[in-house]
């Protein structure tokens, strides 16, 4: 009954910090009322459970989580280093809280503790750096120099160029210059909102750097120390990129910088926990630990224990998945020293109470939600499932129970999060998990051998060579075939939450092994995560205008035909493109349309074909010079056997009886585009010049007429305007010429564009709506 006491009082806190995501005192309201019907259903159900004031003791610790959640989201003080930004040119003094990593730009990165801030930024550290008068902290300074410097608090997101950051260390203080900014916030539909990343850590501002001045000496000893020798035993012996990945095996990926390639390959192959420090790089440290003093008293194998665990913490950081680990590392311990047998599910909920309490930001972590939800899956199912493997020999029937019982239960919140599925993720899991073992064992012993003495530990290393190739071939060729990533669309909260009531009731409810109940939770599963989608999908009639610069982007999709209109540049279909046609369902692109040939107008499409989206229909628009990016997609579409051809002026595409694509004019380019009972007209480059060009041309003026107006936010000729008569306009732009936007209101028409209102999206229920409408209802965390 304790155990059963235990498990409702943390399931009811954890409960009720997700819920203080709803705003104002809605998350209060909802986790009392709540709270409360369950504390009187539950216990006419759960007859053997918890009385009814467990529930109700649990209802108010659920209101509590709910708030102390609120009360330990970060806040920026008043004299916070965001107070004073956006600064063209500005120096901070501070001090780096963690060692630099590396971006995909190849740029570095890291967190500042800011101390000062100089805002006129006429001051150049370089500067500074051969005049010591010039200095503010210099006793040779004027006093109207000293005095640009002021008190500033804060931390400060800071990247720089890779070479300014060689030898800093997490603890040294440093004196940088650039440009001071405020994080942006999702500007598109499903798009990662750093702003709100960065918020969840305390900064509230950021720092583009162009130089940086270390001020006094490097830490000598540290951490630090310790990894770049494990690191270097690696590298020198596995070389690149295979010692890199050791590295990650044993450290993690935060620890290392992976190339950014190798990265994606393990993540599209569903390899991605390969690459984090977790529970199962913990249980092999522990493990070791415990064999090595088996033949001890029992309180030696605590203390060697609890330093092994203590000391590899050190090593990869206070990530949420290792400090899980470590926490039940240490339950483990405890119970081994008391000879009690251990309740690890209890256990884990426990964990995750104590790590809530220390951080409950992390209740939003993905690393922290995906390791719980894993460990869960292996305590609770992966026995049940080797027990249904019986016809298979012990051994393989125990490794293909670990990968399924994770994947289980990590599916629901990959499709809520990603939309995407990895069809062989198992199938890599199992054939990896010998070769990661092993690998895993001989990087630990390579690292201790390594801070030693780094040749030896290299000679360690270079006999890991093989294997640690095997698995990078492996998740390259897993990579190549059919399918191999597939979006299915992101999936809602209540399909996840009916999911995961599944399969606890599963877990727990005794009639369920009656009615076969592995074959039951099989179907409703896919029945919930995957039909509604389906069903949506099939009747899904939406346009987006995504946010992206002053280019016009269009994304349609309808009856199961997807029309994409200019891709952006290559950064901006990565990192917001594919992502948002992951959550769509959207594996093909039917129509793809480009309207110039520029690189941040169209380079986005080499992106799309060599990832995940196929592309079936391409066609262009732009005449002229043709840049070699471009020639580069030409030659790809040829070699996918994309058909490539260019529209004519007065040419039609019908993609379906809904939705047809004209090109009126060409050169200036002209084009026509019909969405149900709505037409758009887009003027993809609307200079005067252009502009000049089209209202000469007399028979084209009435062919412009068309319920919206879709251009690139400048001055539209009064005779163009007049002609296209729109009913409400809509600019891909940043910025508006003011003129036009007061001409606009003056004549009742509606105006929308994405610098101001972010991502526009149309379906034929709601019309017309907007991110940012959205976003504001939301709290800035």
């Amino acid at each position: 009954m304790k155990s059963q006491v235990v498990l409702v009082l943390a399931l009811f806190f954890v409960a009720g910090a997700y819920a203080s995501f709803l705003a104002d005192w809605t998350g209060f309201y909802t986790v009392f009322c709540l709270g409360f019907v369950l504390s009187l259903v539950l216990p006419i159900i759960w007859r053997l459970g918890p009385k009814r004031w467990v529930y109700l003791l649990a209802t108010l610790l659920a209101v509590f989580a709910c708030f102390y959640v609120k009360i330990r989201t970060p806040q920026p003080q008043t004299d916070d280093i965001s107070k004073y930004a956006p600064l063209s040119n500005a120096i901070v003094r501070g001090q780096v809280i963690e060692a630099p990593s590396l971006t995909r730009s190849e740029r570095a990165k890291f967190l500042l503790e800011v101390k000062e801030i100089n805002t006129s930024g006429k001051l150049d550290i370089k500067e500074l750096t051969q005049n010591p008068a010039a200095n503010p902290s210099s006793p040779e300074a004027k006093p109207d120099e000293a005095n640009k410097f002021v008190a500033a608090s804060g931390k400060l997101y800071v990247t720089v160029p890779l070479i300014e950051v060689t030898g800093l260390r997490s603890g040294q203080a440093v004196e940088l210059s650039g440009r001071l900014y405020l994080p942006n916030r999702a500007d598109n539909f499903g798009a990662f909102d750093f702003k709100s990343y960065l918020a969840r850590q305390g900064v509230f501002a950021g720092m583009s750097g162009r130089s940086l001045v270390e001020q006094g000496n490097a830490p000598s000893f540290g951490e630090w120390w310790f990894v770049s020798r494990i690191v270097r035993a690696h590298v020198m012996g596995a070389g690149v990129p295979e010692g890199s990945l050791l590295s990650s095996l044993v450290l993690g990926s935060r620890a290392v910088d992976l190339p950014s390639d190798l990265k994606d390959a393990f993540i599209q192959a569903g390899l991605a926990a390969v690459l984090a420090a977790s529970g199962f790089q913990v249980t092999l440290v522990l493990g070791a630990a415990i064999a090595l003093t088996r033949n001890k008293s029992l309180k030696l194998q605590f203390v060697i224990g609890s330093l092994c665990l203590g000391g590899y913490l050190l090593l990869t950081g206070a990530s949420p998945s290792i400090l899980r680990a470590v926490v039940m590392g240490f339950g483990s311990l405890i119970g081994l020293v008391v000879q009690r047998r251990s309740r690890p599910v209890i256990g884990l909920i426990v964990t995750a109470v104590l790590l809530l309490l220390y951080q409950p930001l992390w209740i939003w972590d993905l690393g922290f939600q995906f390791s719980f939800l894993a460990t869960f899956g292996l305590l609770t199912t992966s026995r049940s499932i080797s027990e249904r493997l019986e016809w298979l020999p012990p051994t393989i029937a125990e490794l293909l129970s670990v990968p399924i019982a994770a994947y289980i239960w990590t599916l629901p919140l990959q499709l809520l999060v990603f939309g995407k599925l990895s069809p062989y993720s198992l199938i890599a899991n199992v054939l990896t998990t010998p070769l990661v073992s092993i690998s895993t064992y001989g990087g630990l012993i390579s690292g201790v051998l390594g801070i030693i003495f780094v040749p030896i530990g290299a000679a360690i290393a270079w006999l890991l060579y093989p294997l640690l190739h095997w698995m990078i071939d492996l998740a390259q060729w897993l990579n190549t075939l059919p399918n191999a990533s597939t979006s299915v669309g992101a999936i809602h909260l209540w399909q996840m939450l009916l999911a995961y009531l599944l399969f606890i009731a599963i877990w727990v409810v005794p009639w369920f092994g009656k009615m076969q109940r592995w074959t039951i939770a099989f179907v409703l599963a896919c029945v919930v995560l995957f039909v509604p989608n389906a069903i949506a999908q099939a009747n899904t009639f939406q346009v987006t205008l995504p946010a992206f610069n002053d280019v016009p982007i269009m994304l349609i999709k309808n009856q199961n035909q997807t029309v994409l209109i200019n891709s952006g540049d290559q950064q901006f279909a990565s990192f917001t493109l594919q992502p948002f046609l992951q959550k769509l369902g959207v594996n093909r692109i039917d129509w793809a349309i480009s309207t110039d040939t520029q690189p941040d107008v169209s380079d986005g499409w080499n992106t799309l074909v060599s990832g995940s989206v196929a592309i079936a229909q391409f066609r262009d628009i732009s005449l002229g010079v043709t840049p070699k990016p471009y020639q580069n997609l030409q030659q790809a579409l040829a070699n996918a056997k994309t058909p490539l051809a260019s529209l004519k002026a007065g040419e039609t595409l019908t993609i379906n009886n809904q939705v047809e694509i004209q090109l009126l004019n060409q050169s200036p380019d002209v084009l026509k585009i019909k969405t149900g009972e709505l037409s758009w007209l887009l003027l993809p480059n609307a200079d005067p010049k252009s502009q000049q060009a089209i209202a000469a041309k007399k028979e084209l003026l009435p062919q412009l007429s068309a319920n919206i107006l879709w251009w690139t936010g400048s001055q539209i000729e009064p005779t163009i305007l007049q002609s296209i008569n729109p009913k409400i306009a809509i600019a891909s732009a940043t910025s508006v010429v003011e003129a036009m936007v007061n001409q606009l209101y003056d004549s009742k028409i509606r105006v929308f564009w994405t610098g101001r209102d972010g991502a526009i999206q149309w379906n034929p229920e709601k019309d017309f709506h907007t991110l940012r409408d959205q976003q504001d209802t939301r709290s800035p965390i």
